[in-house]
């Protein structure tokens, strides 16, 4: 089980670098960034709601009413809270400088999972994580690129679009250390969300535009592709992985989406990209050939008892 978590977290991520060939197509029919993420998590609630009626009613229990705490905090403080602080740092940077800061995740995750998880901190992943961050540099064509500005607020939300990505790893983690599936983690996160951003968009109009432009079944493919399988995946994987690995692996997300843009879109296939992409391949070979775990051995027994109920 393992090594299948190693390959769901690598799926996640190639799942999250498909985004930019649906993104295209729903941006051209006039749907903002924050309406994307809305239709997504509506869609995903109710197509694991549908799921968990037909095969397991029980995966819509809790086991104490504070648990919807870990749910907030993966829903709000993680999806939603990321994705804003992302959009906002594109607006007042440019994407390439947001990804950059997007993809501190894996050092708030590594930080965080010392004092809350009791991972170690070795020299290995110090190296890990500056192979990482140094690749994503390369990989989004930052240091190629001379648009886009840095301000005192675009770095603020810049890294907490960073920090937020990495609450979900968190609040994920903990989330399984209660015994709670990934599929249920997977829901309440979509659940969270989805009631939040009911205070910020207006949903009869995002669906009826949805039906004049006829895009229904492109956004249920969109969610499917790019939220339900991937969230999932990502959560099952991190019953056996810890935290800081799984948010590292993750950082192939921007390799897939380099690659598409060169195959499909006809982007730039620069030798500092290319590099970047060895650079950040080469930093989740370390972590995955590595084959003594750091987890003190208690934990990792924690961590197998609850996976094993996926």
């Amino acid at each position: 089980m393992k090594k299948l978590s190693y390959f769901l977290i690598v799926l996640s991520a190639v799942c999250w670098g498909t985004i930019g060939i649906f993104t295209r197509t729903v941006t051209e029919a006039g749907f903002s960034a924050l309406e994307m993420l809305f239709v997504k998590v509506v869609m995903g609630a109710c197509f694991l709601s549908a799921w968990f009626m037909i095969k397991d009613k029980s995966l819509f229990k809790l086991k104490t009413p504070k648990d919807i705490l870990y749910f907030i905090g993966t829903g709000i403080c993680s999806f939603v809270f990321f994705s804003w602080c992302y959009i906002q740092s594109i607006n007042l940077t440019s994407i390439g400088i947001a990804v950059v800061f997007l993809y501190t995740a894996p050092v708030f995750v590594m930080i965080m999972s010392v004092f809350l998880f009791h991972e170690k901190m070795t020299l290995r992943k110090v190296v890990v994580l500056l192979l990482t961050f140094s690749g994503c540099v390369l990989v989004t064509g930052l240091l190629e690129s001379v648009g886009g500005t840095i301000t005192l607020l675009g770095v603020m939300l810049g890294l907490g679009s960073g920090f937020g990505y990495a609450l979900y790893s968190i609040f994920g983690t903990f989330a399984l250390k209660r015994g709670y599936r990934s599929l249920t983690i997977t829901y309440y996160t979509f659940l969270t969300a989805a009631i939040f951003m009911l205070f910020l968009l207006n949903p009869i109009d995002i669906a009826q535009r949805i039906s004049d432009t006829h895009l229904w079944l492109y956004m249920v493919v969109f969610t499917a592709v790019t939220t339900v399988i991937p969230y999932v995946a990502y959560t099952t994987g991190l019953a056996y992985i810890e935290a800081g690995k799984a948010s590292v692996m993750a950082t192939i997300e921007p390799v897939v989406a380099v690659g598409i843009g060169i195959l499909f879109f006809q982007e730039s296939a620069s030798i500092m990209k290319l590099l970047g992409i060895v650079m950040v391949l080469s930093s989740v070979f370390l972590l995955r050939d590595k084959k003594t775990e750091d987890l003190p051995k208690d934990d990792m027994d924690n961590s197998d008892k609850v996976a094993s109920t996926e």
